[in-house]
């Protein structure tokens, strides 16, 4: 049989001292739950940065392959040291369940000799159109740390990317082709725009032992004929794993091929989430085993992996990219796709493209210069568009760079940070970002009624965009119903109002209600002082920041045995809230959001209406996903500390300024 290994074979160093590696990785958390989609996330963005020829696109290929033990045998000597590390952490729970199933995966085909159980799975990423990754060493013979063949294969947590463009500046996304990878072990061979080439495995296990043998073994291992360094002779090179043209291949050693269908069909939609703005600039196109994806297929892929009209789900990552891209491709072809072109202060040149429509959620898809998807994020207006911003200015590009996470998914100014401080040149960026979405929703729907800069602290939290999953993750699910299609026939669109005047707390423009509870003993007797006490035990309820709430603000109340709340003694302390109000096909809902500093198992609120001058009860028709109604009151609620929310509905289907008033019945 033809030497098709060309005598490559493992090299794991001794551990000569220092710190060892165990078997458990946090990183490994960040690709568990869509490790597919994060491969291609992460690999398309690192291709990007690096592209041959500009004028072309960059082109990438998704395949599975495999390899025979019989034919591999060096390879497969990997199982002896996966088994060291069980051996070494011995009394580690962790370490079996991480490396066992590595151990019985490669002796089940090792120890078959014919069919398909011989056979070891692997994905294939390759690129086109791009300079490949070099490799070289300094003049003391050791490994030149600049270079990106170092930083990809030899080295954690570094990264070689000189462009400010680029994507995977953390060293990052490397993390996500071992973690697809059952045996966290790849191999990588690449050409260079100069011809060189270079081949290296590498396997990311934990400090292990080898039976039969002294000492220990570091916990990365390299797969070359090269004394553990990377092969430089492409005749030396195995010749399934040779390049012939510049650029990279990857290869994911051990996946589990047997549901073909799901991997490749995750793999498409994340494409068509994340790079749909590359392929429609003609900057990328994707083939997918064999499903191409460029310009000319992606209508009819986004209808067939797309087929609704409107992206109404919550979460980023599951989102549907269809209504943004026809607000790209069909921009200005009527009166309901717009497109603004702006200088801004800070990040220079902007674009913003825009869909009119009644179903909107009012999300925005935000990107750079790359036109990968950076992040999705709902206004909290309801004005009925899909917008997209992109900043292709290579100074505001670099701004943003800097803003941006590890993963590359968030804008925020505290990731961009010299000797600890936050750079304010980050904080001016995402400032301009957010005041020139602010103005062209103004723009776009100035006709819709009263001027935004008009109405008081509409900027604070109505406009501002906030993330899709932030605005899910902290609120209590046992007040939050479903996601209400709001618009309005006459308009075509969502009109939003407030329904009460900001006040200032000192911390918020929010309003002051109020929870009651009982003390100890179940009665509501002042204290020594002649204060009644709020909150837990004895001390007086403080607001965030020890602001504008007191004792002074807690008024007495008595059992109450009315209007359907049963036999219960309250007492009160004060709430942070605020109100605003929707139309939904002519009916109104108001959305009440409620801050409170304690958790309440069995809360009671009532709704007053009307201004100062007159005060009145307006009997609640409904509330969305939370408690039980009668008249004006909602109890049966569970208050958790933080934000909550209600959808509140009144018989009269009118907008109401509210007063809040809230309780907990012992």
């Amino acid at each position: 049989m033809a030497n098709l290994e060309k005598e490559c074979k493992w090299h794991f160093a001794e551990q000569l001292g220092g710190r060892e590696d165990g078997p458990n990785d946090p990183m490994q958390e960040n690709f568990k739950k869509t490790p597919y989609a994060s491969l291609i996330r992460e690999s398309i963005q690192n291709s990007l940065d690096v592209p041959l020829d500009t004028t072309q696109p960059v082109r990438m290929e998704f395949s599975i392959g495999r390899i025979r033990a019989k034919e591999y045998q060096n390879f497969f000597s990997l199982e002896r040291h996966i088994q060291g590390c069980i051996e070494h952490f011995k009394k580690n729970d962790d370490a079996r369940n991480i490396y066992q199933p590595m151990v019985d995966k490669l002796k089940s085909i090792r120890c078959n000799d014919y069919g398909d159980s011989a056979n070891l799975y692997y994905i294939k990423v390759s690129d086109y159109n791009t300079t490949g990754m070099n490799y070289e060493k300094d003049e003391n013979g050791r490994d030149d740390t600049t270079q990106p063949f170092y930083a990809f294969v030899r080295a954690a947590g570094v990264s070689a990317k000189g462009d400010a463009t680029a994507g995977g500046s953390f060293g990052y996304g490397k993390a996500a082709y071992f973690y697809i990878s059952p045996l966290r072990t790849i191999f990588v061979s690449t050409q260079t725009k100069q011809g060189k080439h270079f081949f290296e495995g590498v396997s990311s296990l934990c400090t292990h032992e080898m039976e039969g043998e002294s000492g220990l073994r570091v916990s990365v291992g390299f797969y070359d004929n090269n004394n553990g360094y990377p092969i430089t002779d492409i005749n030396e090179i195995p010749e399934r794993f040779q390049r012939d043209e510049p650029g990279t291949d990857i290869y994911i050693m051990g996946i589990d091929a047997t549901d073909r269908a799901s991997i490749y069909g995750e793999m498409i939609e994340a494409v068509l989430r994340n790079f749909w703005m590359s392929i429609e600039s003609q900057k990328l196109e994707v083939k997918i085993h064999d499903i191409d994806i460029n310009y000319a297929t992606l209508p009819s892929l986004m209808e067939k992996y797309f087929p609704e009209e409107h992206d109404t789900v919550k979460r980023e990552r599951h989102y549907n990219p269809k209504p943004y891209w026809d607000a790209v491709r069909n921009a200005e072809s009527d009166s309901r796709h717009i497109v603004i072109r702006e200088p801004l202060p800070v990040i220079g040149n902007v674009t913003f493209y825009a869909l009119k429509s009644k179903k909107a959620t009012d999300k925005v898809l935000y990107m750079r210069k790359p036109r990968m998807l950076v992040k999705a994020r709902r206004t909290q207006s309801s004005n009925g568009f899909y917008g997209v911003f992109i900043c292709d200015d290579p100074k505001g590009n670099e701004y943003l760079r800097e803003t941006e996470n590890p993963a590359h998914d968030e804008w925020k100014s505290g990731n961009w940070r010299k000797n600890g401080k936050i750079v304010p040149k980050g904080r001016e960026a995402i400032e301009d970002v957010d005041k020139f979405i602010i103005a062209v929703m103004e723009r776009m729907f100035s006709n819709h009624g009263s001027n935004v800069q008009q109405i008081q602290g509409l900027e604070d939290f109505l406009y501002i965009p906030t993330a899709v999953e932030d605005d899910f993750e902290y609120e209590n699910d046992s007040l939050v119903g479903g996601v209400v299609d709001i618009q309005t026939e006459e308009t075509g669109s969502i009109t939003t109002d407030l329904s009460t005047p900001i006040i200032s707390d000192g911390t918020n423009n929010s309003s002051i209600g109020k929870v009651l509870i009982t003390r100890g003993n179940g009665s509501l007797e002042p204290d020594d002082n002649g204060s009644q006490l709020g909150g837990r035990g004895d001390k007086p309820i403080k607001t965030k920041g020890g602001g504008g709430v007191g004792n002074r603000n807690i008024k007495k109340r008595y059992k109450d045995t009315g209007d359907g709340i049963f036999g219960s003694s309250l007492s009160e302390i004060p709430v942070r809230y605020r109100i605003f109000a929707q139309i939904e096909n002519g009916k109104t809902v108001h959305n009440i959001v409620i801050h409170s500093d304690y958790d309440f198992e069995n809360a009671r609120i009532d709704l007053i209406v009307g201004c100062d001058q007159k005060e009145e009860k307006v009997s609640i028709k409904s509330c969305f996903g939370a408690g039980e109604i009668n008249q004006n009151s909602v109890y049966g609620l569970k208050l958790h500390k933080g934000k909550n929310t209600l959808k509140i509905m009144f018989e009269d289907n009118m907008k109401h300024a509210i007063k809040l008033d809230a309780y907990e019945l012992k």
